[in-house]
């Protein structure tokens, strides 16, 4: 789509932005409360208020676009269904997953699926004249541009709001980028479903997508990469507010020091059979993530049926080195109730496992699952180790 090939943004000089900054605050905080899966989605999108988008967009990357002039007549509550609708194309990839198909017809079949979507989960308002199509949420956009044999047809207001498939100077994406579009909103989504599924208020529509989604075949560490790198830490500071819109009576926070990580543990199940080239594979890729979030401590367990030894880390230490600690059989439990009983208080425990153990236990602790055998656990992100 042409008009995603962005050039300076421009902005009609008669829009009351800071009316409209205001409310599209307002609809963010609502999705964040009300709906926490569609809050968290939304709040990973950065906006840009331009008239070259006749009223909405996003791009493959997830760069959204809001006009002006457009956004500034719809309510509160249609601002919280537009920026769902926007983040949502991002998440399930509608630009990558376009192919060689129509652009228009395509853009119809993914209206279909995320209107009805948020109408059935109650997010905001729907605006009027948009794509509807009651069902379509059990459908995939592929499904519904099959059935329609990619027949274009009127759009809504937000048709054609998909972005194609290419960089932001318009240059075609190659593999790799596209490998990391898609592991990038498969990791978005399933926080976000995790955040919702916390407070109780993940909809089973989204939760049968996000199944969908994980139980997938994908390298370990094109899906935990990203994870980790999600943990930085905010580096948004209120201390210094942002010039940039304090001249319009908006105050924001600007952004401060280098953003790090705090405690991550890595536990090692010291009983399971792991070769030489595998245990190289473990230490090459996460050395190359903990670089990249500069954690403050790493704290490496190994246990079988115990926790049998225990190596800190800081950042200045890096590279770890994953030792081979020879045990008996698997207990998973014991290296939880270490991390508690050391206070040990991680981001997150990632648990390199062959996976064949009891893990029908609670913890309050965020755990990743690499494991090379079995992927029945009860809890956490499970990812199962392919090179």
């Amino acid at each position: 789509m042409s008009v995603l090939t962005m050039q300076a943004p421009l902005v009609d000089p008669t829009v009351d932005m800071v009316s409209l900054l205001a409310n599209v605050s307002k609809a963010k905080s609502l999705l964040v409360l009300d709906r926490p899966f569609y809050g968290m989605a939304v709040s990973k999108r950065p906006i840009i208020y331009t008239d070259t988008v006749p009223t909405a967009a996003m791009t493959a990357k997830g760069q959204m676009y809001m006009n002006p002039a457009w956004c500034s007549k719809l309510t509160v509550r249609n601002l919280m269904f537009l920026l769902a609708h926007e983040a949502l194309h991002y998440m399930l990839c509608h630009s990558i997953r376009m192919g060689v198909r129509k652009h228009t017809a395509w853009n119809i079949a993914c209206d279909k699926v995320i209107n009805d979507l948020l109408v059935n989960d109650k997010v905001g308002d729907p605006i009027p004249d948009g794509v509807y199509m009651e069902g379509a949420r059990d459908l995939s956009a592929e499904q519904l541009y099959d059935e329609d044999d990619g027949k274009d047809g009127p759009v809504g207001p937000i048709g054609n709001d998909v972005g194609p498939p290419v960089d932001d100077d318009g240059t075609p994406l190659d593999d790799a980028e596209v490998r990391e579009i898609e592991t990038q909103a498969k990791i978005e989504i399933v926080q976000s479903a995790k955040a919702a599924k916390a407070a109780g208020k993940l909809p089973g529509s989204i939760e049968r997508i996000v199944d969908e989604l994980v139980n997938v075949t994908t390298p370990w560490f094109s899906i935990l990469e990203p994870f980790m790198v999600g943990k930085i830490k905010d580096d948004i500071t209120w201390n210094r507010l942002n010039k940039r819109f304090i001249s319009q009576g908006v105050h924001l926070p600007s952004r401060s020091t280098k953003p790090t990580m705090g405690v991550a543990v890595l536990v090692l199940d010291s009983s399971c059979s792991v070769s030489e080239e595998e245990f190289a594979s473990y230490n090459a890729h996460i050395n190359r993530i903990l670089e990249t979030c500069n954690p403050e401590m790493v704290h490496v367990i190994y246990c079988d049926t115990n926790v049998t030894g225990h190596d800190e880390y800081t950042a200045d230490d890096l590279p770890i080195n994953i030792r081979t600690v020879a045990g008996g059989g698997t207990r998973f439990k014991p290296a939880f109730d270490y991390i508690d009983d050391q206070d040990l208080e991680p981001e997150v425990v990632v648990y390199l496992t062959d996976g064949y153990g009891d893990s029908n236990f609670t913890t309050p602790h965020e755990t990743i699952w690499l494991t090379t055998g079995s992927t029945e656990l009860a809890f956490g992100t499970v990812i199962k180790f392919e090179e």
